[in-house]
């Protein structure tokens, strides 16, 4: 009788490292096929652009004005690009509200060296008549978004006027 459980005693044990050594493979093929996965998504890199800002701070006519001017740098397809201002304002202290983005408005489909943007009293509501445009505390961001259809990530690709002029 003592054959047969001497024949039984290393069965358990032999199991159970079985099972350990297929609880760590079945993980690492899980991590492993996770990692992968992650790794094959590229990062996104914003379009990198020089852009220039003409303002003018006049208080006649429609009042001050912003023309960007896209110098050089990357294309950039029109319907991923936004422009966002805050903080205009009517001569009389009023809240102006850009009514449209002038982006959409004036860029062609594809935005490359020289294209150019203009942003103007025109543009606002809340500018009422013998008022003027006053952008001297307005701030501007155009945003570009990888995909303008889908939530993905967004950058800010230019400010005006940038953060060490304020």
């Amino acid at each position: 009788m003592s054959s047969v459980r001497d024949a039984t005693r290393g069965v358990g044990p032999v199991i159970g490292v079985v099972l350990m050594v297929a609880i760590v493979v079945v993980l690492g093929t899980v991590i492993g096929a996770y990692f992968v996965s992650f790794s094959e998504q590229e990062p996104t890199q914003a379009p990198q652009v020089a852009i220039v800002a003409d303002y003018s701070q006049r208080t006649g006519g429609n009042g001050e004005y912003l023309n960007l001017s896209f110098e050089s740098g990357d294309t950039i397809e029109r319907d991923d690009l936004s422009l966002v201002m805050r903080d205009a304002r009517s001569s009389g202290g009023g809240a102006a509200t850009l009514t449209g983005d002038p982006v959409q408005a004036q860029a062609p489909t594809r935005i490359t060296a020289g294209t150019e943007v203009s942003i103007h009293a025109g543009q606002f509501s809340g500018v009422g008549t013998g008022e003027h445009l006053d952008l001297g505390e307005a701030t501007l961001r155009l945003v570009w978004q990888t995909d303008a259809h889908e939530e993905t990530e967004t950058y800010v690709i230019y400010r005006w006027p940038a953060p060490s002029q304020r």
